[in-house]
């Protein structure tokens, strides 16, 4: 049994490890959301999310972490000297869950990597686009925090959404055009003229969000026409972009 002395000894928590640990929470509860099928569900994604809720939910986080069920709770009363308002930590949460979305991008080493060690395999720039997307697709299609961002997309002409979405977008398309870039150089590749990369991220990111919606939504007909394992009609149409966008280094 956990003693009076040893709660007292506890760390004192900073600010900023207090507001890791509510984002950390909140998260938690966006995505248990997302299995909810009650009426209540349908509401907007955050609306439901009370900072009482996020504190009863960090408080069980930490209590679980340093194995004392007795450990002073977390209150409202702190959590206020980081968010004056509930409004300004739904901003910062919507910040958060859009910033987390875009690191499921392989990063550029990771890319670099992935691309040199297919050329050595002899797998061509067709098969390495259709293994990375569908690595991505895979992802997106089961993460509860995308399907949770596909519902700010309804609440989009409040300002503090729309600037959450464009950092997500920004953040996401800084990534996507290192990745491809790196594909492009490992395999001789260059955009075409006047296309730039950024274009071509662009048009995947569209191309993926779709495939994404429709592959939640349960439509037919997503499967590769040629029927090649490992394939799918989203990669298909991604190898066709990809190739109508750029063109050899080399002639």
């Amino acid at each position: 049994m956990t003693t009076e002395a040893g709660r007292r000894r506890l760390p004192r928590r900073s600010l900023e490890e207090t507001r890791a640990l509510m984002l950390e929470a909140a998260t938690e509860l966006v995505c248990a959301g997302t299995g909810d099928t009650s009426e209540a569900a349908v509401s907007a994604a955050l609306a439901h999310i009370r900072v009482k809720q996020v504190t009863e939910e960090a408080t069980r986080i930490m209590r679980q972490r340093l194995g004392d069920d007795r450990a002073p709770a977390i209150t409202t009363g702190s959590i206020y000297q980081i968010w004056p308002a509930q409004a300004d930590f739904q901003a910062e949460l919507l910040f958060h869950l859009t910033s987390r979305q875009a690191e499921l991008v392989p990063s550029l080493p990771d890319s670099i990597r992935r691309f040199e060690e297919a050329i050595r395999n002899g797998i061509t720039w067709q098969e390495a686009l259709n293994d990375v997307l569908t690595h991505n697709h895979e992802n997106h299609r089961v993460d509860p925090i995308y399907r949770v961002m596909l519902g700010f997309y309804a609440s989009a002409a409040n300002p503090r959404v729309r600037e959450a979405l464009g950092h997500y977008g920004d953040s996401f398309t800084k990534v996507a055009c290192e990745a491809y870039q790196a594909l492009l150089d490992a395999y001789g590749l260059r955009m075409r003229p006047p296309y730039r990369v950024e274009h071509l991220a662009t048009t995947l990111a569209a191309l993926l969000d779709g495939f994404h919606m429709r592959w939640i939504a349960g439509y037919a007909d997503l499967d590769d026409p040629e029927q090649q394992e490992g394939w799918s009609l989203l990669t298909r149409a991604a190898v066709t972009l990809f190739d109508q966008f750029t063109e050899p280094t080399q002639p």
